[in-house]
């Protein structure tokens, strides 16, 4: 390998480390609620919008990579089955970032359709399973996930901020 190659492979990895990190920040920042533990709060999912962003910049592969990552860290503290979030995550980066780069362009009412999309649809599969095993109107489910994702929508456009910040950063260099 030539220098320039170590050069490229460095900053590759550097920004890969910065998107983990980012990731972390975000499942701290929405995860976290402090002194207002005990109040029934929504939790804000914006992994999806993340994973999507990333997708949209970055190309499925990496996107579906670190899908699994932010599925692992969803599923730290979350009485799902494990595995399920990761899978989900990772499906949701490789379908955005082929769509990303054959049909749609790249524009931030992409990224924010498709995490809506897949915040929706996950929300659909709680409201089954919580219908099926535990007899819970499915309506109450469905509410409080279009509620939470109208409370992420704009986070999400962080998000995506954040990540064509970091992309941006990088493509300087290169």
């Amino acid at each position: 390998m030539n220098e320039l190659d170590v050069r490229l492979t460095r900053r590759y990895l550097i920004k890969v480390a910065a998107y983990l990190l980012l990731s972390a920040a975000l499942y701290v920042l929405c995860t976290a609620r402090g002194p207002l533990s005990s109040v029934q709060l929504l939790t804000i999912n914006l992994m999806p919008f993340f994973v999507a962003a990333l997708a949209f910049f970055e190309g499925p592969y990496l996107a579906g990579c670190l899908g699994v990552w932010c599925g692992l860290l969803l599923s730290l503290g979350s009485s799902t089955v494990e595995g399920a979030e990761s899978l989900g995550l990772a499906l949701l980066g490789v379908a955005c970032g082929s769509l990303g780069v054959t049909y749609m362009r790249r524009i931030v009412l992409s990224g924010l359709a498709c995490g809506a999309v897949y915040t929706l649809l996950r929300g659909v599969v709680s409201a089954v399973y919580y219908r099926l095993f535990y007899g819970i109107d499915p309506l109450s489910i469905l509410l409080t996930s279009l509620t939470a994702l109208a409370l992420a929508l704009v986070p999400g456009l962080l998000c995506w901020q954040l990540v064509a910040w970091i992309n941006g950063r990088f493509a300087e260099e290169e």
